[in-house]
Formats: C-alpha cells, structure tokens, sequence
C-alpha cells in the first residue's frame, strides 16, 4: 500500500513538473516577485591582507515593475582574517594588537532599473545601500596589561565589526524553462570606520544563481 502511495506521488510529481515550468516560462519578468539563491565570491582586504577571496552564499528577492523594482539580499561571506588596532590606554600599550575576525554577514537592498528588457535575457542595475557585520571578532592575545586596555579594546571590536555603505549592483538575468539563471555583480566603498579596510576603494562580489517567479508583484482586481 505504501508503495503504491508512493509511485502515485511520482507519478502526480512528474505530470506537474512540465505544467510548472511551462507556467514559468511565460511568466512575465516584469511585474513580478522572485525569491532567489545565490553563491559566489567575495573580494575584500583587511588591515592585514589584500585582495583576499572568500566564498559566499545567500537568498535573494527581487520585485519588478515596468522599469524599476525593489531588491533586497541576505548573504554570508566565509573567511578567516586579522587586523591590527592600537587602542593607546596606557604608556605601556605601544603595539598594534592583532583582531580574530571569522566571517560576516551582509544584508543589501537597493533600488533597481531594468534596461532593454527583451523576451529571454533581463539586464539590470540598482544603487542602495549595504550594511555589513563581522560575525566573530576576538582578540588574538587574552592577555591585558589593565582593565582600562581590556575595555578600550572591546570598544574598538564593538565599534569596528559592524558598518553600513552604498552598495552598487549590476546583473543580467536569463529566463530557463522552470527558473530563471542570474549573473551579477557588486560593489560597495570600503570604510575607514570598519575592519575590511586597508586603504583600498571597494569591496566587490561576484554572484551567480536561481530564481523562481513566485506570482505578481501587483494586486490584480
């Protein structure tokens, strides 16, 4: 009986899957609402490092309209790094002391403009903004001279693990029997007020993925 079950749910699951992607195809790209997954890259430098690759993955959303839209990401950048902070407590505290910093997170959104949209391929641009959090940061020494050295330093980890930025995208989007595939890419200005900084301009990703068109984007009457 079990498997009889079994076999009619293959079955049903087999028969829908054309009629799915076949609704997909002919879905129209603007005026919609797609949910996304992504992986990729992420180009960063550090006080410690330059140009360092770290793998990435995340979810996406994307709502179009005629020429614009709304897009909004949550992604995880994968790494292992250092910086070097020099608080100035004391007159004993004359050496850089060396940060554990463990990946980070991002959350981006920006607003979006799609440019000679034809059938099959959707290039598309936005501006927004993107705010950024080092997951873990921890000093590399456990050792302080003074309480004053241990607080300073806390306060600096708390203050440079988390930053916000304008956040620049570029992408085309290609429409797929059942899903769409995406290629983008990203750029956001480093801060001097967060870890990743070492004097260079940007910090860059590149992005590839799938999205699905989950219906209108619009309330039909």
């Amino acid at each position: 009986m079990r498997m009889t079950r079994t076999l009619t749910v293959a079955l049903a699951m087999a028969t829908a899957l054309p009629q799915i992607g076949s609704a997909q195809m002919w879905r129209p790209f603007k005026d919609a609402w797609f949910w996304g997954v992504k992986v990729g890259g992420m180009d960063y430098n550090s006080g410690t490092t330059t140009h360092q690759q770290a793998p990435l993955g995340g979810v996406d959303w994307m709502i179009t309209r005629s020429r614009g839209g709304l897009y909004v990401s949550f992604s995880q950048a994968l790494f292992s790094d250092q910086a070097a902070i020099l608080t100035n407590v004391d007159p004993a505290d004359t050496l850089p002391r060396l940060i554990n910093l463990k990946n980070m997170r991002r959350v981006d959104m920006a607003a979006m403009v799609f440019p000679g949209t034809g059938t099959f391929a959707h290039p598309y641009a936005g501006i927004g903004f993107s705010l950024k959090q080092i997951i873990d940061a921890q000093s590399a020494d456990p050792n302080y001279t003074s309480q004053a050295q241990y607080s300073a330093t806390q306060s600096y980890i708390g203050e440079l693990r988390t930053g916000a930025s304008p956040f620049f995208i570029l992408g085309s989007q290609f429409r797929m029997p059942g899903f769409s595939v995406f290629f983008q890419g990203t750029a956001s200005p480093a801060q001097k007020n967060m870890f990743l900084y070492n004097g260079k301009a940007f910090h860059l990703t590149y992005e590839a993925g799938l999205r699905y068109n989950v219906g209108s984007s619009i309330e039909k009457m």
